[in-house]
């Protein structure tokens, strides 16, 4: 099952990597990337998840950006993909494959607008792309005296329920009100957060000053809301197979006639349950 969805949805890029191989040469063509603001500091979170169905574990590397009026949370992977980039005069075809194969980039963020405190949400579903907004999530904390050392700053604990999870977080003295992914509102920046399961862990790894621009990914966004897209994702993970029917790459047979194929779920575990 695993090696069908992997085939049918290489088919869907064929054209593209077929086009690139024939112009190995000639300067790529992805999506544009607009400047919307310096970041004077950064943030990078080793996050730790787990599906607990899967009994797997996954890991990743994100960076949250602190500009003037903007910051922005995202893949570490893609912050060092458009880093690449920036550096040479032209990118090409063979450029861009060898780079994105080392960084492997994820193109979901969040952008949050510090002047009118709203949040923009970019996701992905299968081969969509989705965004959202909503407020500024208002956070209700409860303060502890208990300390730690976390990326050699030292800490305090707060806690709070948000959207359906319980979080422990330790947060610094640096004076931003921020945090990985969309954790907010205490009188520092956090620089560890753990669901009380222990299912989604965000750890510090990196505190540095910068003067890096901070990128946003042009795309044909489809625009949506916060539930509709948390419920597309859930129904596309628990079955990803489901959402090719009726288009053409559903497998059929040789008269064309569909095969059934048994569901499968892929990783997912979701930072929101409600």
């Amino acid at each position: 099952m695993k090696k069908l969805l992997f085939f049918l949805l290489l088919c869907a890029f064929t054209f593209v990597a077929n086009a690139q191989m024939a112009n190995a040469d000639q300067p790529v063509k992805i999506a544009k990337r607009v400047q919307v603001d310096n970041s004077l500091m950064e943030c990078i979170y080793h996050y730790t998840v787990i599906d607990r169905d899967l009994s797997t574990r996954r890991e990743y590397d994100q960076i949250l950006q602190i500009g003037d009026s903007i910051c922005k949370y995202g893949d570490y992977g893609e912050y060092r993909l458009d880093s690449a980039m920036a550096t040479m005069p032209v990118v090409t075809n063979r450029d861009f494959d060898v780079l994105y194969r080392r960084y492997n980039p994820e193109s979901d963020c969040i952008l949050l607008h510090m002047n009118s405190n709203r949040l923009d949400f970019y996701g992905r579903v299968c081969i969509d792309h989705f965004i959202y907004h909503e407020p500024k999530p208002q956070i209700n904390w409860e303060l502890s005296d208990s300390t730690k050392e976390v990326c050699g700053y030292l800490c305090h604990l707060a806690t709070c329920e948000f959207r359906g999870r319980k979080w422990q977080v330790w947060y610094s003295d640096i004076p931003y009100s921020l945090g990985p992914w969309k954790l907010n509102g205490l009188p520092g920046l956090i620089l560890e957060a753990r669901s009380l399961d222990k299912d989604h862990v965000f750890t510090a790894i990196t505190v540095r000053k910068s003067h890096a621009p901070i990128l946003r990914e042009e795309n044909d966004d489809f625009k949506t809301t916060r539930e509709r897209f948390n419920k597309a994702l859930q129904t596309y993970k628990e079955n990803p197979m489901k959402s090719l029917q009726n288009t053409p790459l559903a497998p059929k047979d040789m008269n064309g006639k569909p095969l059934p194929v048994k569901k499968r779920k892929l990783f997912y575990n979701p930072l929101e349950k409600e």
